[in-house]
């Protein structure tokens, strides 16, 4: 039977090369317009990890915001507000009278006066200064001088959260690049895949079944790197959001992260003790409780004022018995307070003073444990995740080579392509796992130089 010459009928081989065709068009127009949304454009300003901190450091809110509590803190921290400095008051006053009045007197005198006028001014100048209260000015002024350490301290605990948050978000994006470029490479991988399977088929040496899985394959691989780059726009967001920037403000970064060498654990250890801002925190904290029971102590000694004034005033009436007053002069004086007896309220609150005091010694204790394990912890963290890279690198170069060797064969159909699936999603692993541990290895140096004390230091001259 002779068919229709004006329906030719198509091939399968026909068909799966028509789709091949169109998926390749789709991919290759998609991909470029993700990878420019995704990485904000071409011209973009180069952030390096320094100026990423200065700016942070400038403009982070809560910075600003401990800086002021700071601020406060040591404009409180003064002889005056301590109890050093006498005060001085001024008082002024004039008063007006207009009143009628009706006067007998013993000698048999009457007067009596309509809307009498009389007027009154009295100024004064008043000094008060306490010589002598317990001691309690003294320390004061003491715990004013720790509060003021505690908000500098304050300020310091935020300054490396936030140069913490920074520089592992920017590792972060240097994780999500090297993440961007081994999907990359996957998609690369099995397009070339789908070509030869394609290219198979349209010869009739493939088959059907290889073209479909390569297709799922480069599909899977495809949203991974899609995702991959949604994960990049985010973490970039972040970090544009700790700068106090716009999310969408583009930028790009220095894709290295470089490993110093480990410390020994005891080295550390004796640094973090003399630097680490929430041991530092803890012990003035224990500074301000010890001074506290020296506070409450005070109130069983006497409190001696000194007084002294300048007065003046006059007064003038058209009615009583004086028509003009006027008297001026200086004043002054001594006074003495002693409490004998407020029902047990002193022994009370130095009790609970030295109860506060045990609480901040034993605080200082925690916070000295807790630092030697979370160091400890981190420590051990950072050498192993150092070997791990030694191991992971090693291990990326043996299987980058396996899948170079593999493709060969492949082209030559030694394999098929489960086992070349196989072994590119060994590499993949392989290239994960590096990332993930060089990621970690540098967020464990990180939280090591915080605890030590050293991040800010470190951080000003690292890349």
């Amino acid at each position: 039977m002779i068919k229709n010459k004006s329906t030719p009928s198509v091939p399968p081989t026909s068909t799966f090369n028509i789709q091949y065709s169109i998926f390749n068009i789709r991919f290759a127009t998609l991909l470029p317009l993700f990878l420019f949304l995704f990485s904000n454009g071409h011209t973009q300003e180069v952030l390096s990890l320094p100026q990423a901190l200065r700016l942070g450091l400038k403009n982070n809110y809560s910075i600003i915001l401990q800086q002021n509590d700071a601020q406060i803190a040591k404009n409180n921290n003064t002889p005056g507000n301590a109890g050093f400095l006498p005060s001085i008051d001024l008082t002024a006053s004039q008063n007006n009278i207009i009143s009628t009045t009706h006067q007998e007197q013993f000698s048999g005198t009457v007067k009596d006066v309509t809307n009498g006028k009389s007027n009154s001014l009295n100024t004064g100048a008043q000094l008060n200064w306490t010589l002598f209260d317990g001691l309690n000015m003294f320390v004061n002024r003491k715990m004013l001088g720790v509060l003021e350490d505690l908000g500098q301290n304050g300020t310091r605990i935020v300054v490396e959260g936030t140069v913490s948050d920074i520089s592992l978000t920017y590792y972060g994006i240097i994780q999500m690049k090297k993440l961007v470029r081994v999907a990359q490479d996957a998609v690369d991988l099995s397009m070339q895949r789908k070509r030869i399977a394609a290219a198979k088929v349209s010869l009739g040496a493939g088959s059907q079944l290889m073209l479909l899985q390569s297709t799922v394959d480069l599909n899977a691989d495809s949203t991974r790197l899609i995702r991959q780059m949604v994960i990049l726009a985010g973490t970039r967001a972040d970090l544009n959001q700790l700068l106090c920037r716009d999310p969408s403000m583009p930028f790009d970064i220095y894709d290295s992260i470089q490993l110093s060498v480990p410390k020994p654990y005891d080295t550390l250890l004796a640094v973090a003790m003399r630097q680490n801002s929430m041991l530092t925190a803890a012990r003035l904290n224990q500074d301000l409780t010890r001074l506290g029971v020296r506070q409450a102590q005070s109130d069983r000694y006497p409190q001696i004022n000194f007084n002294a004034g300048y007065s003046y005033g006059t007064l003038n009436s058209q009615s009583g018995f004086l028509k003009y007053n006027q008297s001026y002069g200086p004043s002054y004086g001594l006074s003495l307070s002693y409490n004998l007896f407020n029902g047990f309220n002193v022994n009370r609150a130095v009790k609970n003073a030295k109860i506060l005091m045990n609480s901040g010694e034993i605080q200082v204790e925690d916070a000295w444990l807790s630092l030697r394990t979370n160091l400890y912890k981190i420590h051990e963290e950072f050498l192993a995740n150092l070997e791990i890279v030694r191991l992971q690198l090693a291990n990326v170069d043996v299987a980058r080579e396996n899948v170079t060797i593999a493709f060969e064969k492949y082209k030559l159909g030694s394999i098929n392509d489960i086992e070349l699936r196989e072994i590119q999603q060994k590499q993949i692993d392989a290239e994960y796992q590096l990332i993930s541990s060089q990621f970690e290895a540098k967020k464990a140096e990180v939280e090591l130089d915080r605890l030590t004390g050293e991040l800010l230091r470190r951080m000003t001259g690292d890349r």
